[in-house]
């Protein structure tokens, strides 16, 4: 299969996630659907495509941006990068659906929060948890906050 088709698939299925999501917010079964489906099968091709990416010849590295930058040199490395995000992104998308859907947040409350973490990764959750902090009453400053998870 093309790379392109592959792409398509991948930001297609990405986007059905986020629009059922917020549509059936409140419905266990669309959690289970993006966590055990989209998640496996996305995870599946991006292993894929990271190991035809990254292996080779590739002058790459971690040390700097340059290296970095190198090891995405093949369209392969891309596809998986571009796969990397939209799977972390949409697993925060799921919790911030669901945690607050359980502290009790309008829905249309967190659109912008959802659609700013497709759109913006880490600019969504920081809305999220600004809105979810005026909720609370309190900002958690640790991930070990039980306030996160309880």
């Amino acid at each position: 299969m093309e790379l392109e088709t592959i792409f398509s698939l991948v930001n297609s299925a990405a986007l059905l996630s986020w629009i059922f999501l917020f549509i059936f917010l409140r419905k266990k079964w669309i959690y289970q659907l993006i966590f055990s489906g989209v998640f496996v099968l996305m995870a599946l091709t991006y292993l894929v495509f990271i190991f035809q990416g990254l292996g080779g010849e590739s002058e790459g590295g971690f040390n700097s941006l340059a290296e970095v930058k190198a090891l995405f040199g093949s369209d392969e490395a891309v596809l998986a990068g571009w796969i990397h995000y939209l799977v972390f992104d949409l697993f925060v998308g799921m919790w911030i659906a669901q945690d607050g859907s359980k502290r009790g947040i309008n829905r249309w409350i967190l659109l912008p929060c959802l659609l700013f973490t497709f759109m913006l990764g880490p600019t969504g959750l920081l809305i999220y948890l600004i809105i979810r902090s005026v909720k609370l009453k309190r900002y958690p400053h640790s991930p070990f906050d039980e306030s996160l998870v309880s």
